[in-house]
């Protein structure tokens, strides 16, 4: 073990000689030319060499300056040891027992995960002394059944400032993570913020893996002279075996369902984590702190809890029994041009003023709870999710958030003479082309008929069926929205929905049959009649529309409705989670009103 200090958890260390599938790793990490190097300059395993010292630098980069303490355990610390001795750490190596070293030898997967958590569970002070700068965990984390525990006793061992580096395969697809007891990444992150740690720095690499399969797979099946030196007795069998072992996994990285992720976490007082029940009465408060504004739990449960698309999901980052930053969205059907996906809209962002120093960037409280959320709700789940955002928001989201901005948000209005024209309009001509207009019916399957025939029409678009509108409008436990159904010859042709704000009406939503060309005006004249019937006195109709498609704003033109900027320059603004999007498809592609957001 050169210059480290070896800790074996039996009667001796892990033999030198210990077959499939633990000899794997170990070939994997010799390959990385921290021991002798076998292969020639030109040959392929040079450039194997070349790829595996890029990790290793990458591992060096996560470390603090030498001469650091360092208690070093994982797959194989002899070699780790090695690098790490040779750059003036003072390194401790914790090696598996004999009992692993057995299992090992007659083919069975040793059970890595249960020596760490048994370490770590309390029994630490028999098999390390002191203290550490840093603690390195290299691909432990299989079998572990719970790894919140394992991060909490490692801390224990940590000197002040100290650190753990995490490097681990793991898993994007929950069902590869069972099948070949992989840690989901997803799961990690969440550990982490449970247990009181904050990512640091952080490196996904997976392609360098990938490109270690291809070139190792090459040597197997050219029977390499170095590898087979390396292997010792046995070798073509043995050469076989991995050969057979790389190509799957090389499928499973190339398919996006496995990856190699290391993680820099350090300690800290906050701690990360999802929605427990109750916590939405600390949301509510904090809420009305920071905007000024009460929500009620009724509110809150059908914004969250009663979404017929899923959720709750939020992240909340707590300091004790104190909340200090949320971050929430809810899910929501979308028809992204040949077919139905879900997304997320984001609202009820915040954090507490009192923190909002806490952290910089990428470390502070939002960050680190945009984060989770991204890994835990996001990532391989959902195409995008998207927000309406100020330019102060934008900017830290564009640096820390992955936002995008997409578009500015135009409020279209109607006033004066444009709509005195309209409260004037006859019914007598929509009746002889076939239109009626209904009222106070509520949605229906005529939802889902309109939304199937016409979205074609839109491009990309929250998907305005039966249980979406039904959810969004007719539930909505705050307001009692006007839904105005358009027909021509009894097919509906379209709707608005809105409510009155003072003297204005207020559009949230409005989906039509660009064939129906007079349905909007029909539908637009016949409600502020309705209203004026009320005894509501309306001065001016406003809403928010995309600029796209552009045959609707055409449409809003003709009526007489004039664009102007959004009061508070909000943008549409979108995450990407899906390879092949761009902001710049969404400013092409997605119609969206004020409904689509959390403000109406």
């Amino acid at each position: 073990m050169g210059r480290s200090q070896g800790l074996a958890m039996g009667s001796k260390a892990m033999s030198e000689r210990s077959p499939r599938p633990l000899g794997l790793h170990r070939i994997l990490s010799r390959l990385i030319g921290l021991h002798q190097d076998p292969w020639p300059d030109d040959g392929p395993g040079h450039e194997l060499i070349k790829v595996h010292g890029l990790m290793a630098e990458t591992l060096l980069g996560m470390l603090p300056p030498a001469p650091a303490r360092v208690l070093n355990m994982g797959a194989d610390p002899d070699a780790t040891a090695s690098l790490l001795n040779g750059r003036g750490y003072k390194v401790t190596s914790i090696v598996p027992s004999e009992d692993m070293a057995e299992a090992a030898r007659h083919g069975e997967e040793p059970d890595q995960g249960s020596m760490m958590t048994d370490l770590l569970g309390g029994h630490w002070t028999a098999h390390a002394s002191g203290r550490y700068d840093v603690i390195i965990f290299q691909g432990g984390f299989r079998n572990l059944p719970k790894l919140g525990p394992v991060l909490q006793g490692a801390r224990a061992l940590l000197r002040s400032r100290g650190r753990l580096v995490l490097c681990d395969e793991v898993a994007y697809d929950p069902e590869m993570g069972k099948a070949f007891s992989i840690c989901e990444a997803a799961q990690v992150e969440r550990a982490i913020g449970e247990a009181g740690f904050y990512v640091r720095a952080h490196r996904r690499m997976g392609q360098e893996v990938s490109d270690i399969c291809k070139m190792l797979l090459g040597l197997c099946n050219a029977r390499s002279p170095g590898l087979t030196a390396l292997l010792g007795p046995g070798a073509e069998d043995l050469v076989d075996y991995y050969a057979e072992e790389l190509k799957q996994r090389l499928e499973r990285y190339s398919s996006g369902r496995l990856g190699y992720e290391v993680w820099d976490i350090r300690p800290d007082e906050y701690v990360v984590r999802t929605y427990r029940p109750g916590d939405e009465g600390y949301v509510l408060d904090m809420f009305q702190e920071v905007f000024g504004v009460s929500r009620t739990p009724r509110h809150w449960k059908w914004k969250f809890l009663e979404d017929p698309f899923g959720g709750p999901y939020l992240t909340t980052v707590w300091q004790e029994r104190l909340l200090v930053c949320n971050y929430t969205a809810y899910p929501v059907p979308v028809w992204m041009g040949d077919r139905l996906e879900l997304t997320h809209q984001v609202g009820d962002t915040m954090t507490r003023p009192t923190h909002r120093g806490v952290g910089r960037g990428r470390t502070s409280l939002l960050a680190r709870a945009v984060r989770l959320y991204h890994r835990l709700y996001c990532e391989g789940k959902i195409p995008f999710f998207y927000g309406f955002n100020t330019g102060k928001i934008q900017k830290f989201g564009k640096l820390f958030l992955r936002y995008e901005p997409v578009a500015p948000v135009y409020e279209w209005v109607l006033d004066g003479q444009g709509l005195e024209r309209l409260e004037n309009k006859g019914r007598w001509l929509a009746r002889l082309m076939g239109y009626c207009v209904e009222t106070g019916r509520g949605v229906d399957e005529w939802a889902d008929e309109l939304f199937g025939r016409v979205r074609g029409h839109y491009g990309w678009l929250i998907a305005r069926n039966t249980r979406y509108l039904r959810w969004r409008y007719q539930e909505h436990p705050d307001f009692d929205y006007d839904i105005i159904l358009v027909r021509r010859f009894g097919r509906p042709v379209g709707f608005w929905v809105g409510r009155m704000e003072g003297n204005k009406l207020v559009i949230g939503d409005a989906l039509f049959d660009p064939r129906a060309k007079a349905a909007p005006s029909v539908g637009l004249s016949y409600w502020l009649h309705m209203l004026k019937d009320r005894g509501d006195r309306v001065v001016g109709v406003q809403g928010w529309f995309s600029e796209h498609p552009s045959w609707w704003t055409g449409m809003l033109k003709a009526i007489g409705f004039r664009q102007e900027r959004q009061f508070q320059k909000l943008d549409l603004c979108v995450t990407i989670f899906s390879q092949g999007l761009s902001a710049g498809d969404f400013k092409k592609e997605f119609y969206y009103t004020k409904g689509d957001s959390d403000l109406f």
